[in-house]
């Protein structure tokens, strides 16, 4: 059984709309966020403090209803983009699970 959808992407991508925080490695500095979607191997999300490619955040993303665990998850950052409205557009990819 396959499952259909349009990206042509290795995972699919699932939207969540939910708060993450983020915290640079070697840092107790803590950046809040909005997780706009998530897949096996990586995430996209927002934030008002831009990340560098290839630096490594610790992310946490806690779902709004307790149906699912909260994610804890080492990232690095492979794109941060302007976002007009919310600061910066940060996709990053998931190096380890926690």
């Amino acid at each position: 059984m396959s499952i259909e959808y349009d990206e042509k992407r290795e995972f699919y991508r699932m939207s969540t709309n939910s708060p993450i925080t983020i915290t640079p490695d070697g840092s107790e500095e803590v950046y809040d966020g909005m997780c706009i979607n998530l897949s096996a191997n990586g995430v996209l999300f927002t934030s008002t403090q831009r990340f560098e490619p290839g630096s490594i955040v610790h992310i946490n993303i806690t779902p709004a209803k307790a149906v699912v665990a909260p994610l804890d998850a080492v990232v690095e950052i492979v794109r941060s983009q302007v976002d007009s409205d919310k600061g910066y557009s940060i996709a990053g990819q998931i190096k380890e699970m926690r």
